[in-house]
């Protein structure tokens, strides 16, 4: 399954609430890890570094908060389908119904 398929899967998913959730990348050809780099740099995916199960995390923010939105993470994804980059992406946690603070207010 492709990158891109497997997003639009886990979109599909979600609550209609929801704000922002985690998305894992694992490569099948660690050898290709910079060029996955340079693509996924778009989404603000984040490497790890050390043992894990993944080899990038991705935040993916819905109408606010923190993350990239849905439409450029798909973009990375499909960059590495493009590459030929092969692995797998899951969803990690998800937060749902996150507003954004109200603004502070100075003064009396």
């Amino acid at each position: 399954m492709s990158h891109t398929t497997a997003f639009d899967a886990l979109l599909e998913d979600l609550p209609g609430d929801w704000s922002f959730f985690e998305c894992y990348v694992a490569l099948d050809e660690p050898e290709r890890l910079t060029e996955a780099r340079v693509a996924l740099a778009r989404a603000n995916a984040r490497p790890l570094y050390g043992a894990g199960d993944h080899d990038f995390a991705i935040t993916v923010a819905n109408t606010s908060g923190h993350g990239a939105r849905t439409g450029v993470v798909r973009s990375a994804l499909k960059l590495l389908d493009d590459l030929g980059i092969r692995g797998r992406t899951w969803l990690g946690e998800t937060r749902t119904t996150l507003r954004p603070a109200p603004p502070h207010r100075y003064g009396p």
